[in-house]
């Protein structure tokens, strides 16, 4: 058995790695989206978007510290079906092993994130270049490419949530776990949008790009995201409460135990809740300092998520082991401020030379 200490580190920097990572995801699938619809409402803030997916290539490389565990080592601090055939493993996760091996796994994660990082690298580089030329054929390339694009990233986030945060807990499984880390993702992405809109309105950069109107649609979609994430998270517990089959139950378990009953509690009220009745209002959807504040707690909520997601099967809450949890929140998050704030400083954060621009500027909701 690992040392403790060496699982809750693992575990940790796995959930507070999937807490950077989830936003950047919902990103990309934002800018792949609002291209495939042509939302020209979207234009003066997707350049944004394309900068938070374009972080992506580099949380490849802070995911070969998990990789170099489990392709040269035996350690079962993460995932115990890397011990192999020869350990001592439930009967229903040897069965698994085919799929759940050190190879195998370490091709898929790169196939995943040459699929993000590839994708998102091809769509910021073309509207920078459209920034450059103004050839308005660009945008129906990137439209063209969406649908495609969709597909792929969608299949690649939900064997993701499989590989990475599901088999922490081999013996169980759930066919609508992707769609949770999906909905997750998308709801903190917009959180992260409204922050940095608003920080960058106070800094005087997009001050008159970046209207009311854009900020009561991104809150309905916030909102939007509340109810779905809420939606897929009650729907996969009470198929397994009624269902009532141990294997299947297990995992709840292990939650309504040890401390993590409390931080369940706390996802009930400020993932969905509070949130939901207190974004709700259309005045509180176009004050951007009001829905700021919604967003930042929305995040607080999400990085909670994260760990009741990975961290249960680790050790129970205490502390100082909370303590350990923010310390490794800080330095995952300054990476991904470093990064993100590396490219923002030399990249133009409204796209000029978009050509549906001038109807974003001009967009009006309506009453």
């Amino acid at each position: 058995k690992p040392d403790v200490g060496f699982r809750v580190f693992f575990h940790s920097y796995l959930a507070n790695f999937m807490f950077c990572l989830s936003f950047c995801l919902g990103a990309l699938f934002f800018v792949l989206v609002t291209h495939l619809v042509r939302a020209s409402w979207a234009s003066s803030i997707r350049r944004l978007s394309e900068l938070l997916a374009f972080t992506i290539s580099w949380w490849a490389l802070l995911f070969i510290p998990i990789l170099a565990m489990v392709l040269f080592t035996n350690s079962q601090a993460l995932y115990s079906w890397n011990g192999g055939p020869g350990s001592d493993l439930p009967l229903i996760v040897q069965n698994k092993l085919s799929y759940l091996n050190p190879g195998f796994f370490a091709i898929r994660t790169l196939v995943y994130f040459a699929i993000w990082g590839i994708t998102a690298r091809i769509y910021f580089l073309m509207s920078r270049k459209q920034d450059d030329t103004g050839d308005t054929e660009i945008s129906l390339k990137l439209q063209r490419w969406a649908g495609p694009a969709i597909m792929l990233f969608a299949l690649a986030l939900n064997f993701a949530a499989f590989d990475w945060m599901m088999s922490t807990d081999a013996a169980w499984f759930s066919t609508i776990y992707g769609v949770y880390v999906f909905a997750a993702g998308l709801l903190s992405f917009f959180a992260v949008m409204i922050i940095l809109c608003n920080m960058l309105q106070n800094s005087g950069r997009i001050e008159k790009l970046v209207t009311l109107e854009h900020y009561q649609d991104m809150s309905k979609f916030q909102h939007g995201f509340i109810v779905f994430w809420a939606y897929i998270a009650f729907s996969q517990f009470l198929l397994y409460w009624y269902g009532n089959i141990p294997e299947e139950t297990a995992w709840y378990k292990v939650r309504m135990t040890n401390g993590w009953q409390y931080v369940g509690l706390l996802l009930i009220v400020f993932h969905f809740a509070v949130p939901f009745l207190g974004s709700m209002s259309r005045h509180v959807r176009r004050n951007r300092g009001v829905m700021a504040g919604w967003a930042g707690l929305i995040l607080v909520a999400h990085w909670l998520d994260m760990m009741f997601l990975i961290l249960p099967n680790a050790a129970p809450v205490t502390p100082m082991l909370v303590l350990g949890h923010l310390i490794c929140w800080v330095g995952m998050v300054s990476i991904f401020l470093a990064l993100f704030l590396l490219r923002a400083g030399e990249t133009p954060v409204v796209a000029t030379k978009d050509p549906w621009l001038p109807d974003s500027l001009a967009y009006q909701v309506g009453p």
